[in-house]
């Protein structure tokens, strides 16, 4: 079973020579990081939504929340597509343009973050859970993104 570590395929017996300028071992870890953010950037959201408005996730509102959630998330896939493409086709991208990426990425997530947290700063409450929840959307997409490198690409067989 091979695996898809975000890089792409080697040409004939060139796996060696083209490992040291892709840098499987830096993708990783910085797949790790950047999962990491996203995971965290998902967890403090929801907590800080839950916090604003009491019973976020009992009744009505919940169906607010959930949508909010599914809005970030769906926005994170449908703007990171050729990421989520380049994991299931296995032709993967170089280190310089993943890190491109996942720079941009977290910093979105950070801007949403803090969008969220200057709404309640305003006392706009609805609109800062709202964003939250996007963020953390946002947040939980990315974060399983980074889990896709360890998903056995099939696309070469």
């Amino acid at each position: 079973m091979t695996r898809n570590w975000g890089l792409p395929q080697k040409p004939d017996g060139a796996g060696f020579r083209r490992a040291r300028s892709e840098n499987p071992v830096a993708t990783l870890s910085l797949s790790v990081v950047y999962g990491a953010i996203g995971a965290a950037v998902a967890a403090i959201s929801f907590n800080e939504a839950r916090d604003l408005i009491v019973g976020l996730f009992r009744g009505p509102s919940l169906i607010a929340a959930i949508v909010a959630g599914g809005f970030g998330c769906w926005a994170y896939v449908w703007l990171a597509r050729p990421r989520f493409a380049a994991h299931f086709t296995g032709k993967g991208d170089a280190f310089s343009d993943l890190l491109r990426f996942y720079v941009v990425g977290a910093l979105v997530l950070a801007a949403l973050f803090g969008a969220a947290k200057g709404a309640e700063l305003l006392g706009v409450n609805l609109l800062s859970v709202l964003l939250l929840c996007i963020a953390g959307g946002a947040g939980a997409a990315a974060a399983f993104q980074t889990v896709l490198a360890f998903v056995p690409n099939y696309a070469s067989r």
